[in-house]
């Protein structure tokens, strides 16, 4: 890996996106109600994750090698529930049972999160609030217009490069809680294996930035994935310690 994606991981990877305190509090149990926290992070989070596939096909679609194409096609087969012996021995040895997420894709496994945490309602386009809206049609904006190397610098360096980072403080949320692991899986099964992926796109990106115009939308890229991220965080955060005590407030009364 070159000097130049070596300094942008470790730029991604101390972004306030990735330390953020929301990520913190999660993390040490230092919130208001951990459990209610979980429940509106599922709720709103699912409006982004149920996108997944498309942000990786709308990269697909501006690289240019087969070769490229063919990288992030495996990331995509993996989206889909699909992965290698190798894979699943990897998450063996982190107690992730094969039988929990064969065949099913990753939309789907953070469904079964979502309503173990209590969200039955229906999931509907029509309900989600405006900051998930901004955050995700702002991400699929900078996929959809920018160059190549920008989509890949924010789907990447921005995304992917911090994925097994980020859901760490989620499995130790989770950790404290009485939910089935199965019911939790997405978490571990990305802190344990999005490793690949981000791998991938690190290589591809080598491409890009063997031009000084690749390695500013490279990391122009990078920059504004992880910005949405951490005010969507910020968004979270309020929530988290303002909307669970006015929620067990109208419980006392």
């Amino acid at each position: 890996m070159s000097v130049f994606i070596n300094d942008l991981v470790e730029e991604s990877l101390n972004h306030r996106a990735v330390h953020h305190p929301y990520l913190r509090a999660l993390s040490d149990g230092d919130l208001p109600d951990t459990q209610w926290a979980l429940a509106d992070f599922a709720d709103h989070y699912y409006g982004y994750s149920l996108h997944f596939p498309r942000y990786l096909t709308t990269v697909i679609s501006k690289l240019e090698i087969p070769a490229h194409r063919g990288s992030l096609l495996e990331n995509l087969t993996e989206e889909s529930g699909v992965y290698g012996e190798e894979e699943y021995a990897e998450l063996a040895a982190v107690g992730v049972e094969r039988e929990w997420i064969e065949g099913v894709p990753h939309p789907q496994l953070f469904r079964r999160f979502r309503e173990a945490t209590g969200i039955t309602s229906p999931y509907s386009p029509d309900d989600e609030a405006i900051e998930l809206v901004c955050w995700r049609e702002s991400f699929l904006g900078t996929l959809t217009y920018g160059s190549a190397a920008e989509a890949l610098g924010a789907l990447g360096l921005g995304t992917e490069n911090i994925v097994s980072t980020i859901y760490v403080p989620f499995v130790k949320a989770l950790s404290r809680t009485d939910l089935n692991p199965r019911d939790t899986v997405f978490f571990p099964l990305h802190t344990a294996v999005d490793d690949h992926h981000q791998e991938a796109l690190e290589e591809i990106s080598l491409h890009f930035a063997a031009t000084p115009t690749g390695k500013g939308d490279l990391r122009r890229g990078m920059i504004k994935a992880l910005s949405l991220r951490s005010s969507f965080w910020d968004w979270m955060y309020e929530r988290a310690l303002t909307c669970a005590g006015a929620s067990r407030m109208e419980l006392v009364s």
